[in-house]
Order: structure tokens, then C-alpha cells, then sequence
């Protein structure tokens, strides 16, 4: 709101400049008067360029920590949540497509609330409040400023769904790219021993071109769609200046009037061009959104499991630290949030110094067990004792 209300207070100053400049220019060119005498209205325009300075630094300042504290907060939200769905979680997900998304997918939302969001409100606000000042004075270049400011947003639209899709599929490259990487990393070791580490240097240099030509299409989207919106507001403006040039010309409108709206006319659609702009900006900080909440709301979920077969080897020796309190599994179940149950009634104890293994097929539940013996989960029945608690 304070951002908003600031970019509001920008406009003002914008109308004050361009009626000082109108009223001076016009009694110095064309009334005879002189620069001592305009000098009250030039002191009142070098305020009006100071106050505007301090406005836009403090709306500048303004955006900047509405992003920060708005990052600060989903940062340390997806953080938290991450640690409650726990090891499960992360080892179901690429370790490297979650870094990525709580960095870079934080840090893309930082335009969207310091620039899109703020341009957009501004966007609708700006321009009917230099419709409001013109209407009255000239109603003919206000009607061209009302007929065609619409063709802004509506190329706006019409390039933005194509950039929409391209922003989409270059963060899912770099998704993908960051996982790789991170992945090949935490695997080196294994890599080496199997002489299979510099195979990867090819798959890593195809992954980076794939990301290059997306971030260079995306760039090609952002470059047309920007000269598309200068050109039209380039050709508006000229349209204006026209009309307002002939009227001028006739006689049908004063010197200070006509250069008044004329200075104006550029600031009327500066709003719908930097929303244009920055709309790429925003597509960016939603796309990446979109996989931070579709993370906030996963509730997590585990493997299938029914059957436990246990083997004990007792009084091994081991080189672990010693646990004095057997671990213990008495009547345990659980069964994972989509309803799928993983172990039923199981009970087991494993005494200090002694190893088992847990032998059965794929979905048996001996993750399960070890994730319930680790306290990454809780039991939906029954009861864990031992080396979690």
C-alpha cells in the first residue's frame, strides 16, 4: 500500500512538473516575461523534481522490503515444512530440484512483489488520474489517450501467454539441470570407481545448452514484446501530438494548454509500459511459486508395505555406539496419508549389542521400520522405544 500510495505521489509531481513548465515556457515565449519574474514558479519546479527524487527513492525502498520481508517469511515457511515431512520427503524428491526452488524459486519472487505487483495496481490507478487532469482541459486528446491506452494491454496479453509457457519450460531446464548437478556430485565417488565420471561431462554440457537456448528464447520474448509496447505507445503519443499540432496551428487551443496535455501524453502510458516490461518478471516469480506451494502443500506420503520378516543375529559385536535400553516395536501399524497400510500389529525387540536384518520384498516396510526406529514418522498404532526416543 505504502508503495502504491508513493507511485501515486509520483504522478502528482509529474502534473505539477508539466504545468510549472507549460505556465514558464509560455510567459517567457510567447507573454514577454522574464526569468525573474518566473523565478517563484522555477523554485517551486526545483522542489517538485526533489520531492518526486524522494518519492520514487522511498517507493524504490519501499518495494525492496515488502520483497524481502515476503521472501524471509515463504523462505523460512518452506524450510520448516521441508524439515517436517522430513528424510522420507527429500529422498522421494531430486535434493538438487528442491535447492534450486528454495533459492532461485525464492529469489524470482522478488521482482514479482517489488515491481509486477505494485505496476499493476499502478498500472489501472495512473493513467485515470491523468485522464482526470486532461479530460477537463482538452477532451479530444483525452478521448485518443482513452481509445488507445486498451492496445497495450491487449498485446500485453497476447505476447505474455507465449512467454508464459516459455518461462515454464526454461525453470523446469533448470529444475532439472540443478538436480543433475547435484546429483553427479553426491554420486562422484561411485561415478569414479565405475569409470563412469566423465561421461557425465557430455550429459552436463547438453543439460546447460538446453537451459541456454530456453533463457535465449525467453530473452527474445522479453525483447519483441518490449519493442511491441514502445512502438505502440511511440505512435500513440505521435497521434496526440498531431491532433493537439493542428488544433494548435488553427487556433482552436492555446500554446500553454497544448504544450501542457503534450507533456503529459508520454507519462500517461510510461505506467502500461513498464507493466509490459515487467510482466516477464512477474510470469518468472509465478511459475516459480507455483512448485514452492505445490511443496507447502504436500502432506507427504510413503511406499506400500505389508510383510516383515525378521532375522536376529544376538550377540554380535558391533561398532556402533552402545545403546543400554533395548529398542522395541510393540503392536505397531502405520498407514501413510493416502491411506495405504504399511505394517500392522508388528512387534519386535532388539537388545543392546545385538544386529538383525529386516528381509522381505519391495514394499515389505522395512523403510518404514527404520524411519519409524529413526523418529523420522510416528506410528499410526501402537507404540516405538529405543533409540528414537
Amino acid at each position: 500500500g505504502l508503495t502504491i500510495f508513493l507511485g501515486f505521489l509520483d504522478c502528482l509531481f509529474t502534473v505539477i512538473q508539466a504545468w510549472i513548465l507549460s505556465r514558464v515556457i509560455n510567459g517567457v515565449f510567447l507573454d514577454g516575461a522574464d526569468l525573474k519574474g518566473s523565478a517563484p514558479l522555477l523554485s517551486l519546479l526545483l522542489l517538485s523534481f526533489l520531492g518526486r527524487a524522494a518519492v520514487l527513492w522511498a517507493g524504490e525502498i519501499s518495494a525492496k522490503h515488502v520483497a524481502l520481508k515476503v521472501k524471509t517469511s515463504l523462505r523460512e515457511k518452506l524450510y520448516a515444512h521441508i524439515q517436517k515431512l522430513g528424510p522420507l520427503y527429500a529422498r522421494g524428491e531430486r535434493t538438487g530440484e528442491l535447492v534450486n526452488t528454495a533459492t532461485e524459486g525464492i529469489e524470482a519472487l522478488d521482482a514479482y512483489f517489488s515491481e509486477y505487483l505494485p505496476q499493476l495496481v499502478l498500472a489501472a490507478l495512473l493513467p485515470l488520474t491523468f485522464l482526470f487532469v486532461i479530460l477537463p482541459l482538452d477532451r479530444l486528446s483525452g478521448l485518443v489517450l482513452l481509445l488507445t491506452a486498451p492496445l497495450i494491454p491487449v498485446f500485453m496479453v497476447l505476447i505474455g501467454d507465449r512467454a508464459d509457457a516459455m518461462t515454464k519450460r526454461q525453470w523446469r531446464t533448470l529444475s532439472r539441470m540443478s538436480a543433475h548437478f547435484l546429483d553427479v556430485l553426491q554420486g562422484l565417488t561411485t561415478l569414479k570407481l565405475l569409470g563412469r565420471s566423465r561421461l557425465q561431462i557430455g550429459v552436463l554440457r547438453q543439460v546447460s545448452e538446453q537451459f541456454r537456448a530456453r533463457t535465449m528464447g525467453v530473452l527474445r520474448v522479453a525483447f519483441l514484446s518490449a519493442l511491441v509496447l514502445e512502438m505502440v505507445a511511440t505512435l500513440s503519443t505521435a497521434i496526440v501530438a498531431v491532433e493537439i499540432g493542428l488544433r494548435l496551428l488553427y487556433g482552436w487551443l492555446s500554446f500553454e494548454q497544448a504544450l501542457f496535455v503534450l507533456l503529459l501524453a508520454p507519462e500517461f502510458y510510461l505506467p502500461l509500459r513498464l507493466l509490459g516490461t515487467r510482466f516477464h518478471a512477474g510470469v518468472a516469480g509465478v511459475t516459480a511459486a507455483g512448485r514452492i506451494f505445490e511443496i507447502l502443500d504436500d502432506k507427504g506420503v510413503g511406499e506400500q508395505a505389508t510383510i516383515v520378516k525378521i532375522t536376529r543375529e544376538a550377540n554380535a559385536v558391533s561398532s556402533y555406539p552402545v545403546i543400554d535400553q533395548p529398542n522395541s516395536f510393540d503392536s505397531v501399524s502405520y498407514t501413510y496419508p493416502d491411506g495405504r497400510v504399511a505394517l500392522k500389529n508388528i512387534s519386535f525387540t532388539i537388545d543392546p549389542r545385538e544386529k538383525i536384518a529386516l528381509v522381505g520384498p519391495s514394499g515389505a516396510g522395512k523403510s518404514t521400520i527404520a524411519a519409524l526406529l529413526l523418529g523420522w514418522m510416528e506410528p499410526s498404532a501402537g507404540k516405538v522405544q529405543g533409540c528414537s526416543n
